[in-house]
């Protein structure tokens, strides 16, 4: 070998290395907890409560707030990346299902709020979280037919897939993606600061070392499920979504026909609980998902 090939074999790898090494810095900066102080309680929103803990399928000890009236139907609330079970959206529809006559799960999932995990998977491992919450649920009795699961953009993604096979009453989702990989293509380059050129080493290294498989969260495939079991779906997203297009939704529409779409205007991402109409639409569709008639 000439000297003129070994250095260029050894320039050919060091940028290799630092292409991967960038790669794993952005990947684990963007999957690191996410952790605050709780900033408002259901009590905010004037309803009682008390903190439970539960546990994922997987083991992980999750924290959530449970409003019981002692009902036989209960919704679990899942939220979405970087927010946690104190999420205004969160709290406002708690309110909403507890009005209904509905005993309220709020959820923590994994690496954020108070929870355990250390990496967001962005959908992946979180459906175990619901999981465990269903199970939670079923210890305490409560038929799983009578069970709403309602999510929030990445929590969205993991209720539509935790779903199939449980036999839950109905499923909400709100600015939830159809299928991920697409979704991080078109935005790891503004999350990350890097051009494009990185998200193939963002995604491979994620996958590779720190147990992130996008490849594998496609609530798309779950929706269809969802459609040949008869599960109610309800979909919520804004034409003005700036962080998951509306697209997902229509595609996520075409995989379950019979879903209730209702397809706001001038509303930002997960912003559809401050539409006046929320509540009576959310409502509108409890009523014939979860034994007509007993929605008030």
């Amino acid at each position: 070998m000439t000297r003129a090939f070994l250095w260029g074999l050894a320039v050919a790898v060091v940028c290799v290395v630092a292409y991967l090494v960038v790669g794993y810095v952005v990947a684990a900066r963007l999957s690191a907890p996410v952790r605050r102080p709780v900033e408002r309680t259901p009590a905010d929103v004037g309803l009682g409560y008390r903190e439970v803990g539960l546990r994922s399928s997987d083991g992980l000890a999750l924290s959530a707030w449970w409003v019981e009236r002692g009902s036989s139907r209960a919704a679990v609330l899942v939220h979405g990346w970087g927010s946690d079970k104190a999420s205004l959206q969160v709290l406002q529809t708690a309110l909403v299902y507890e009005e209904a006559g509905f005993d309220v799960l709020m959820l923590d999932l994994r690496a954020h709020g108070e929870s355990e995990g250390e990496r967001v998977t962005v959908g992946y491992r979180e459906v175990r979280d619901v999981r465990g919450a269903l199970s939670w649920l079923d210890r305490r009795g409560v038929d799983p037919g009578r069970v709403v699961l309602h999510g929030w953009s990445m929590g969205g993604a993991a209720a539509i897939q935790a779903a199939p096979g449980t036999g839950v009453a109905a499923v909400v989702e709100e600015s939830a993606y159809a299928d991920l990989p697409p979704l991080l293509r078109e935005r790891l380059p503004e999350v990350s600061g890097l051009p494009a050129f990185f998200t193939p080493s963002i995604l491979f290294v994620g996958r590779l070392f720190l147990g992130i498989e996008p490849w594998a969260v496609r609530p798309v495939e779950e929706a269809e499920r969802l459609s040949r079991e008869g599960v109610p779906f309800m979909i919520i997203h804004s034409r003005d979504d700036e962080v998951v297009p509306f697209e997902h939704a229509e595609t996520l529409a075409k995989a379950h026909p019979g879903a209730t779409f209702w397809d706001v205007e001038g509303y930002g991402h997960v912003g559809a609980h401050e539409h006046p109409e929320y509540r009576e639409r959310l409502l509108g569709f409890l009523d014939q998902a979860v034994v007509p008639g007993e929605i008030r």
